[in-house]
């Protein structure tokens, strides 16, 4: 059972994980939200793990959790808001990234957890690619290489193991494994030039884990989820990519290898050369685990202890007043300054109104737009952001999916304003907002378009003249783009990834 990742439901650790723990039958955990209500909760459920380990003299447990800033955080209440992997991409800066890996470091050290399951080192070259985007520092090998590599170590420098991630690259893709079988058609040389590079970069920066990506590179091996092949996981990763650390699965009831079911699936990648298997949201696990016919593998096992005698020690690990410290909040304040991103103007920017001039904003309601996703429980506070300056500011919604009369009612009701400021969140997914935006254009209207997620949403509405990218819902980057639209800050973010047609 040592080379299981285990999963349970609730705020506390049920009596078997416990008593799994003492006996030294269970090495490594991955929580996810729903194991999180505060950061002192966390904190205390992580305490009893460590102690429930050391009661039976063993090693403390690897903790881990989906902790990688923007888009997917599984801890917020408190936390410090990073904008994320494409923010940092937009800044063209390691010493951000490297900042970013030690507040993430920091924070989880002090919740009691001790491994992040970040960062993607994924290339994200495919607009239509809906699971990675601003997962991704950009689409540029090279600088995902430097900015992850940076990241990376300033995770490892505060004590947390750091995951690269998606194994051989999740980025060129335009399906979601969580649903399905995922294909990566590209030839060998492509993968050589474009997937592989950061994560070459990531492991000679001494990267702790690798997780696997459950698509298909057809070119490394035709017949198998990369997940579940010795040739991708033991020739290319092992041997030609000298990578010594350990390998960790995505979720393994994730549809991509689950639909060959779950047992079978997991004894293939155990076989394939995994180290940990990521048991996701399986039920049962403890007895799950009980019945997975397959022998420990002795280098998995020396892997898997080496790892668990370099974590923290609870006693070191720090305090709970870090976790959204303004030392952290600086940090993600500059990120977010720093990633502002002017792509076009037609010269209207600063804004310089009148106290009677009357300001609409729209947003999107935020929605959780795939599993690897934790945006529908952020509030985008754009318009009470903008009220600071201009307190003639109106806010309202648009619905993902709205309907031709909502979308109808929205644009009749920004008749009357001035300025219209739309935000928009991967409008290629939702014609709604591209219906909404055209709608203003061809009304005559001029709004101001701001992605507040993925940069490709102007391919949609090429006639906008002014449109600018956050990468972020987060606050930070909000307080920001409000600062940039009145000319308290100078965008100076660059495009992590090339907008088609512009």
């Amino acid at each position: 059972m040592l080379q299981f990742m285990h999963s349970f439901r609730g705020k506390t650790a049920p009596p078997g994980i416990l008593k799994g723990l003492r006996e030294g039958r269970i090495s490594s955990f991955c929580l996810f939200g729903y194991n999180v209500d505060t950061p002192a909760q966390l904190r205390q459920l992580n305490e009893r793990l460590y102690a429930a380990a050391a009661e039976g003299g063993h090693l403390p447990p690897i903790i881990g959790i989906d902790q990688e800033g923007g888009q997917l955080m599984a801890v917020t209440s408190g936390t410090t808001e990073l904008p994320g992997n494409m923010a940092l991409g937009a800044t063209r800066s390691p010493e951000l990234a490297y900042a970013a890996g030690r507040v993430l470091a920091r924070e989880l050290l002090a919740m009691g957890v001790n491994m992040n399951f970040a960062p993607s080192v994924d290339v994200n070259n495919n607009p239509a690619n809906p699971v990675i985007g601003t997962r991704s520092f950009g689409e540029n090998p090279a600088l995902v290489g430097s900015l992850a590599v940076a990241m990376i170590r300033g995770m490892q420098e505060m004590g947390v193991i750091a995951t690269a991630k998606h194994f051989p690259g999740h980025g060129d893709v335009a399906g979601d494994t969580h649903f399905g079988g995922v294909y990566v058609d590209h030839p060998l040389l492509r993968l050589t030039e474009i997937e592989l590079p950061p994560f070459k970069a990531a492991i000679d920066g001494g990267v702790g884990a690798v997780m696997t990506a459950h698509i298909n590179a057809t070119a490394l091996d035709p017949d198998h989820p990369s997940t579940l092949s010795p040739i991708i996981l033991r020739q290319l990763l092992r041997s030609r990519m000298d990578f010594e650390g350990l390998i960790i699965t995505d979720a393994m009831d994730m549809h991509a290898v689950a639909r060959l079911g779950r047992t079978k699936a997991v004894c293939a990648a155990l076989n394939a050369g995994v180290d940990l298997a990521l048991l996701g949201h399986i039920p049962a696990q403890l007895f799950f685990a009980k019945m997975i016919p397959y022998t420990p593998d002795p280098e998995s096992l020396r892997r898997i202890a080496d790892a668990r005698s370099r974590l923290p020690k609870w006693e070191t690990l720090p305090a709970l007043d870090v976790v959204g410290s303004a030392e952290h909040q600086q940090v993600a304040r500059e990120i977010a300054e720093k990633s502002i991103t002017l792509v076009r103007d037609a010269g209207r920017l600063p804004l310089r109104l009148s106290p009677d001039a009357h300001i609409a904003v729209v947003t999107v309601q935020p929605e959780n737009l795939t599993p690897a996703d934790t945006s529908a429980d952020v509030t985008i506070g754009l318009d009470t952001a903008i009220r600071r300056y201009h307190p003639r500011t109106t806010g309202m919604q648009i619905a993902r999916g709205a309907d031709a009369s909502a979308v109808r009612a929205i644009a009749n009701a920004l008749d009357d304003a001035d300025v219209i400021i739309i935000g928009t969140i991967n409008a290629g997914e939702d014609p709604a907002q591209v219906q909404l935006v055209n709608l203003l254009l061809d009304r005559g209207k001029q709004p101001i378009v701001i992605a507040l997620r993925v940069p490709y949403d102007l391919t949609h509405f090429l006639r906008v003249e002014t449109y600018l990218c956050t990468y972020s819902i987060r606050q930070p980057s909000i307080d920001a783009l409000a600062r940039a639209l009145f000319g308290e800050l100078t965008p100076t973010g660059t495009l992590p990834c090339a907008i088609p047609e512009i």
